[in-house]
């Protein structure tokens, strides 16, 4: 297995928002990436922080795993429970800071131990699955317009111009309940997993994004082009990714 992460300001914000996570404690693996939001310094510092705490709790808590019997529903309590204690912190540290007051972040997580997998996602971050028959996305956006589309109100050709497309249905650190996706995967050996941040997605499309993936055997020479693309194309909001191949 080998991975990759990286962040660009883009070419319009002042300011990169965006984090992302790669750690590896012998079988226990994270990666994650997290787009925050917020006035001043907030959305920087929640997806900072909650991906402090996210690495600090897997720290703390990840041994647990690997005395549970190998079973999805184990990983998939676990990280449910991860995901709770990380939008406490995250709430706790805006309710402490009127600054930070109103701080939230995306964050979509994949957590791998001993072979199995499963992702955590809130948000409008995304994970991709990239092989040889082609792209798919396994997260779905919290978004307006998505839950426009599902309800037959808006077709899927709008979303790209509708004017609300940005507006987050969930988000960490926004509510009390924190209602993560959970969803157990399963890859093959020379599977590709993409998690990226809006400022990439939204600026390529999915063969795009595939290509590029496939470009070049080293996840971080692969971003980098993934990055420089998404900047030729207006870099419109701040670009992290984390490339993982399996």
């Amino acid at each position: 297995m080998k991975a990759a992460g990286m962040s660009d300001r883009g070419r319009v914000r002042e300011k990169n928002e965006d984090a992302y996570l790669l750690m590896r404690e012998g079988p226990v693996c994270m990666f994650a990436v997290a787009d925050g939001m917020g006035g001043h310094a907030a959305g920087e510092v929640a997806s900072t922080l909650a991906l402090q705490v996210l690495e600090s709790y897997l720290q703390e808590k990840g041994g647990e795993l690997l005395e549970r019997p190998a079973a999805l529903r184990y990983l998939t309590n676990f990280m449910e429970e991860m995901g709770i204690y990380v939008n406490s912190k995250v709430l706790e540290t805006a309710r402490q800071n009127t600054l930070q007051a109103g701080m939230g972040t995306t964050l979509t997580m994949l957590l791998g131990v001993n072979g199995l997998w499963c992702l955590g996602h809130i948000g409008d971050s995304r994970a991709y699955l990239i092989n040889g028959n082609g792209l798919y996305q396994l997260t779905e956006d919290h978004t307006l317009v998505t839950q426009l589309v599902r309800s037959g109100q808006l077709s899927d050709e709008d979303t790209e111009s509708h004017p609300q497309r940005h507006v987050l249905t969930r988000a960490l650190g926004t509510d009390e309940q924190a209602a993560f996706d959970i969803l157990p995967q399963s890859f093959r050996n020379g599977d590709i997993v993409l998690l990226c941040s809006d400022g990439l997605h939204c600026m390529l499309d999915n063969l795009e994004i595939a290509s590029l993936v496939r470009s070049d055997s080293d996840p971080g020479a692969a971003l980098e082009r993934l990055i420089a693309r998404a900047n030729e194309h207006g870099g419109t909001d701040n670009i992290t990714g984390v490339l993982v191949f399996l």
